[in-house]
């Protein structure tokens, strides 16, 4: 079952808007075991931060791609004329790219 919003799925989420999600919901669940100090829990702990960091990167990332995209033109959503791709509109992107 698809989870990320695109022309097949307009329901679905932003994949920034997930990225954050699944960062503050293991950040939060590693934080219960702040107190333990066994080397699983520890271990446990050094690793989820790993993650909640490489989450980080990724919105990160996805930010880049979306201030590029917002070069090419306005977001017209998941129903929209793509900016990019083969159903976009290539020649109205080369006269921004003119225009600029």
């Amino acid at each position: 079952m698809p989870i990320l919003m695109s022309r097949d799925n307009p329901d679905g989420h932003k994949l920034e808007d997930l990225l954050v999600t699944v960062g503050q919901e293991l950040s939060a669940k590693t934080s219960r075991l702040a107190g333990d100090r066994c080397p699983t829990a520890k271990f446990i702990v050094c690793n989820n931060q790993r993650i909640v960091d490489l989450l980080n990167m990724a919105v990160s990332i996805q930010r880049e791609t979306l201030d590029e995209l917002k070069k090419v033109g306005p977001d017209q959503g998941p129903r929209g004329t793509p900016r990019v791709g083969p159903y976009s509109n290539p020649t109205a992107y080369e006269a921004s790219k003119v225009t600029r």
